[in-house]
């Protein structure tokens, strides 16, 4: 499948890779492109963020609380199919547990529990050292 490079797709990934640390909203997107004159509809927002996270340039969280969809710029294209996520609670910052633990983790969690994991979604939630600090 061919996939088409367009200045709008450009300027919102555009957008994601400058606010790398942060997880931003499809309105945040929205609101940002607005704001900066290209106009572009909700719906063609969605659809280049599906795009994205396809190709693992961005990666797609879920809220907690209300199930709500977050976006990040993935800088690495870290694939998230093998490994679980940390997710700080109170600036969204997603760290990647694709370490030695995790390996051994995902191994007992299938031996000794009888459970395969589906990581891609995973998050476990919490409060980074950034935030712990400050709190």
């Amino acid at each position: 499948m061919k996939e088409y490079k367009t200045k709008a797709k450009d300027a919102l990934l555009g957008f994601f890779r400058e606010n790398k640390d942060k997880r931003l909203t499809a309105n945040d997107a929205y609101n940002h492109m607005i704001e900066e004159g290209n106009i572009v509809n909700l719906a063609t927002i969605y659809r280049n963020l599906d795009k994205m996270v396809e190709t693992s340039q961005l990666l797609r969280t879920k809220n907690v609380s209300d199930g709500s969809c977050f976006y990040q710029y993935n800088e690495q294209k870290v694939h998230c199919e093998a490994h679980l996520h940390m997710q700080c609670k109170m600036c969204g910052k997603v760290l990647h547990m694709n370490d030695e633990f995790m390996c051994e983790f995902y191994k007992y969690v299938e031996k000794d529990k009888g459970f395969k994991l589906d990581c891609k979604e995973s998050n476990l939630v919490g409060i980074c050292k950034d935030c712990a600090k400050r709190a």
